[in-house]
């Protein structure tokens, strides 16, 4: 939804010739009555089937917002993407007041003022009609792969443009579109039936895909569960547990192979609309209109053995973990309490104080049942590298599989790609190299998980 220079509507996008026939991917689900009493006035009970872990989550329970999980924006500048009325044209001004969490539920509201806010860094662009509600999960939850879903109940009336979406956690540094972005939910009244769902990222400029669901009935002021179904080459896209498109996104690009942060915003006008005038929003004075989360979860694939990694979160020193150094830096590794943990007080540390060095901080877990695994560990990291990877290999002499480690200026959770373990036995762990010696170089790693898929 945070694009610059977008001038698009996923109606119109679904029509341009590049994106796959996005006319044929937007499907009606299976003919359904109108929305029960339940559906109404509470959100819907979801399973995300077996093999699917829970993560995190949000259930927006007690009377404010989680702010370990949430960053409230109060301004139509936004500093993590750098840009006024969100590349969109929007017209409204989010502030912490229209943020609320009350009766389980979090609540994003718009009101129209005549107050006339603007950012002092947007004064090109004018002054916005309207207050409203904007949050985001930037440096705080970030996460690569599995499903993401909510229950959501978005308003009615022309003008309102409520979202759940993604952005690559890189924004800042690579800008829009090359950070990628996948679209969960977007909603328009002039389609009140329709879900729609898009992905963008850039391929020598701008490339969009999109796909919708026609629900048969208006979305709008009744609970629905949003879904997407996101996988290192594929994503799905569910209403209410239903396939949206009838086909599968299949992808390959490096802005969908890294983490993203979540966005969960109520707008108002901007482009998707045809940047309407603040009058012609169905927005009355004195008049509010929300979007209601009642929860929000992020599932993984697989399961957690939590027996098989010794000493994950480095809170008994290095009891468990090896060193190997080519050249007699095996100094380089040590369990540390610098800065804190992620959970408990220590966290493994590759640094010198600015001399080259080269480790692998690895155990070896064995006994396992074939099949296939990930190893998982949450990163904090800053600085150049040579290498500085987390990597999984099924003998000391095997190629193995890795992840390289980003700059992560809070803690991350980072993952390898899936490996085949058929001898029982998988080593795994950290490898960092620094040619060049920096002593504000470092590497913190903690909580490491091995997950059979």
């Amino acid at each position: 939804m945070n694009r610059k220079n977008l001038g698009r509507g996923l109606a119109a996008l679904c029509c341009a010739a590049a994106l796959s026939g996005c006319g044929d991917a937007e499907v009606p689900l299976s003919p359904v009555d109108g929305p029960s009493l339940d559906q109404q006035e509470a959100g819907l009970d979801y399973s995300p089937g077996a093999g699917w872990n829970l993560a995190w989550q949000d259930e927006f329970e007690g009377s404010s917002l989680n702010s370990a999980n949430w960053t409230v924006l109060t301004s139509n500048y936004d500093p993590v993407t750098g840009n006024c009325n969100f590349g969109t044209g929007e017209l409204e001004y989010p502030r912490a007041q229209n943020v609320t969490v009350g009766g389980g539920k979090l609540i994003l509201t718009a009101e129209r003022t005549g107050d006339n806010p603007m950012d002092s860094r947007c004064t090109g662009y004018g002054p916005r009609s309207f207050y409203s509600g904007r949050i985001h999960t930037k440096g705080k939850v970030e996460r690569r792969y599995g499903k993401i879903v909510a229950s959501i109940k978005v308003p009615s009336g022309y003008g309102m443009w409520p979202a759940f979406w993604t952005l690559g956690a890189n924004i800042s540094s690579v800008g829009w579109p090359a950070s990628g972005e996948i679209d969960i939910l977007e909603w328009k009244s002039t389609e009140p039936t329709w879900m729609k769902s898009a992905v963008h990222w850039h391929n020598g400029g701008q490339a969009d895909w999109g796909t919708g669901a026609n629900r048969g009935y208006s979305l709008a002021d009744s609970f629905h569960i949003y879904e997407v179904e996101w996988t290192a080459s594929s994503m799905v896209f569910r209403l209410d547990g239903n396939i949206v498109a009838t086909n599968t996104y299949f992808h390959n690009e490096t802005e969908f192979q890294q983490n993203h942060y979540l966005i969960l915003n109520l707008a108002l006008g901007g482009n998707w609309y045809g940047n309407p005038s603040p009058a012609s929003i169905d927005l009355p004075s004195g008049v509010r209109k929300t979007m209601e989360v009642e929860w929000v979860r992020w599932y993984q694939q697989g399961t957690t053995s939590p027996a098989t990694v010794t000493n994950p979160s480095f809170e008994s020193g290095m009891t468990g973990w090896s060193t190997w150094s080519p050249n007699g830096t095996e100094a380089a590794d040590f369990s540390e309490t610098h800065n804190g943990g992620r959970t408990g007080a220590y966290h493994l540390t590759h640094w010198t104080n600015g001399t080259p060095f080269e480790v692998w901080t690895y155990q070896v877990a064995s006994g396992l049942a074939s099949g296939n695994y990930k190893v998982r560990a949450w990163i904090r990291k800053g600085g150049a590298f040579d290498i500085s990877r987390i990597q999984a290999k099924t003998c000391g002499s095997c190629a193995p599989v890795y992840t390289n480690l980003g700059t992560y200026g809070s803690w991350t959770l980072v993952e390898t790609p899936s490996i085949s373990v058929t001898g029982g036995s998988l080593e795994f762990g950290f490898h960092t190299k620094a040619a060049t010696g920096n002593s504000a170089n470092f590497i913190h790693m903690d909580d490491v998980e091995l997950i059979k898929l």
